[in-house]
This record gives C-alpha cells, structure tokens and sequence, in this order.
C-alpha cells in the first residue's frame, strides 16, 4: 500500500482524559467489526504447528468470557502460554469500507482485550505491513509513515496503547503484566491510504504473542470485537466541528467545479492546491467574499489538498476529490 504524501496535514487539539476518551466508531462514522461470532473476514491466522493463536471460546480463570459472547481470538482457549513461543494472526485491511482505490478519510482501529503476561518479559504488540509483508514495524515505530500515525495523547488519537518505556524481552514495545479487565485500545493513521489495483495491494496489521525461557504460568492474550473505520475528523481548526462551521466543499468528489461556501465575508481568502506529493499545483486570491467557484482546470484525476488563508492569518486544510 501506498501513502498520499499530504504536506499540510494538521492535527485536532482536542484533548479529554482516559476515563473520558472519545472513540470514533462510538460517536461518528460506521465501523467494520470482527466479533468472531458472526464471521472473521480479513483474519489470517498463522498456519506454523507452533502458533497459539485460536478462535473459540475462552475457557481459563483471567480469560473466562469474551467481550461479545461467545468466542474471541485467544493464545489457547483452555491451556497457560508455553515458553520460547512466537505466534501471530493478520489483519487484512482491504475493502472493508469502500471498493474504491482509497480509504476516504482518516483510518482508525479500536479493540477489546485483556492480557496477563510475565510483566517486560513476555508480551504482545503490534506491526504494520505497507509492502505486503516483506517488511514489518511496530505500529509506534512506523519508520516508513510514522508522521502519520496518531499522537499518544488520549483523544482521538492512541489511547489506552503500549508506550515506548514498554520494552519487552525481544526488544518491541508492547503490552505485558496483567491488565484490569477489559482494556479499549483505539490507534489511527491520520492520512490517506491508498488501494492499488494492479498488482492488488494492502495494509496490514499484525497482532504478535511472544514468551521467552521462563515458565509463569500465565494466560497470554485475548482480543475481541476488532473495529475498523475511516472517517474525516477535518483538521487545521482546534475543534472537531469548527472547521466545517467556518468552511465547506460540495460537491466533493466533483468534475468540472465546485463551490467553497465560508461562514461569513472575508476581505482575503487565498486558496493553494497541493498534490499527493505535497507539489503546490497552483494559487488564487480572491476579495470580499463568502462564495467561491473553484474550477478543476488542468488538474488530473485525484486526491487533492486545498489550504485555505483567511484575512492572513487563520488556515484550513480541506481534502478534495477530482474524478470525470
């Protein structure tokens, strides 16, 4: 999979505590979800003799219910994790949203799970692909789009995530020790994520178990109800709603034009239009206005980013679609 290198990208400083923490999926947008109940589509569960990773009904004393009854994906219904163990199951990003070559908006993931593990020994933690698995990295070490990954401050962002003080015994950060029941883990890329067609292409996620020498004699992992949704959070303004109060596109996607309609008269407005690869492909300035005509021109097929300045000095950023 390939990334839209968006070179304004802004991020929403909007911010509440843990016991607060919004997740898009519960407020806006509709997700995909994998309950393991109802089918598993885009799981791909390692097929080595060694791989603890089952989907069933959990049957020990930490790990005795799934979040959605009945089954989850568990590191063993019934038995305690073995030493020198290293097992993992893929998350298959493909279509879940959209047929088309792209994921709309932004891309977020949430998760239910518990875990009870030889505390910065034994762990779990999670990787991304975008070459179709010849390479992996973890997912808040993403060396290849780590620009795009969503901040550690609770929000709409990562929360409830392992941090980079969360070494385990291979190096990876992850998660280890016993969690509290239940954790609501949620991470995002703030970009676009593009679908190729030919050859046919994906993002990944991989959700890896390991366990060194020593025998605890605990539990592992257990995840259920895994969501997926990509939805736009706007950008450029310090609140979730004000970007679209002040500034709207439509129609978006559009052909031949489309209309910037603002909340009020400006004496200046500059409008900058940025490729994929953040190439500014034109400017315009226009006076005393509310309304805006914005034409195509010469401009291809594609995903486009406008910077909108307003009386010099508030910027917006807004994602347009230019299709025949």
């Amino acid at each position: 999979m390939k990334n839209l290198y968006l070179f304004f990208l802004f991020f929403i400083n909007f911010y509440c505590g843990y016991s607060q923490s919004l997740y898009p999926g519960d407020t806006i947008g509709t997700p995909y979800e994998i309950n393991f109940d109802t089918g598993y589509y885009y799981i791909n569960i390692d097929t080595n003799s060694s791989n603890l990773w089952q989907i069933g009904v959990p049957q020990k004393v930490f790990f005795n219910s799934s979040y959605t009854f009945p089954k989850a994906i568990v590191t063993d219904t019934l038995n305690n994790y073995p030493i020198n163990n290293s097992s993992f199951f893929d998350l298959y990003i493909g279509n879940f949203i959209t047929p088309y070559l792209f994921y709309p908006y932004d891309i977020f993931f949430d998760f239910w799970h518990k875990f009870d593990t030889d505390t910065l020994k034994d762990g779990c933690y999670i990787t991304v692909s975008w070459d179709k698995g010849l390479t992996w990295t973890n997912i808040i070490n993403d060396t290849i789009y780590g620009q795009y990954f969503g901040g550690t401050t609770p929000g709409y962002w990562n929360t409830y995530l392992y941090s980079l003080s969360d070494t385990l015994y291979n190096g990876e950060y992850g998660f280890s020790g016993k969690s509290n029941g239940w954790v609501h883990t949620s991470f995002a890329w703030l970009v676009f994520p593009v679908k190729l067609d030919f050859p046919p292409d994906t993002m990944i996620l991989r959700f890896n178990f390991i366990s060194d020498s020593i025998n605890n004699n605990k539990e592992g992992w257990m995840i259920d109800r895994i969501r997926m949704f990509s939805i736009d959070l706007g950008g450029g303004i310090h609140n979730l709603l004000s970007d679209n109060n002040i500034a709207t596109i439509y129609p978006n996607p559009f052909n031949n034009y489309t209309e910037i309609s603002l909340n009020k008269i400006y004496e200046n407005v500059k409008v900058e239009v940025f490729d994929i690869h953040g190439k500014s492909q034109k400017q315009f300035e226009y006076y005393n206005c509310k309304k805006i005509k914005f034409n195509r021109c010469y401009l291809n097929n594609g995903l486009y980013l406008l910077k909108i300045t307003l009386n010099n000095e508030k910027n917006i950023s807004k994602k347009v679609i230019v299709v025949n």
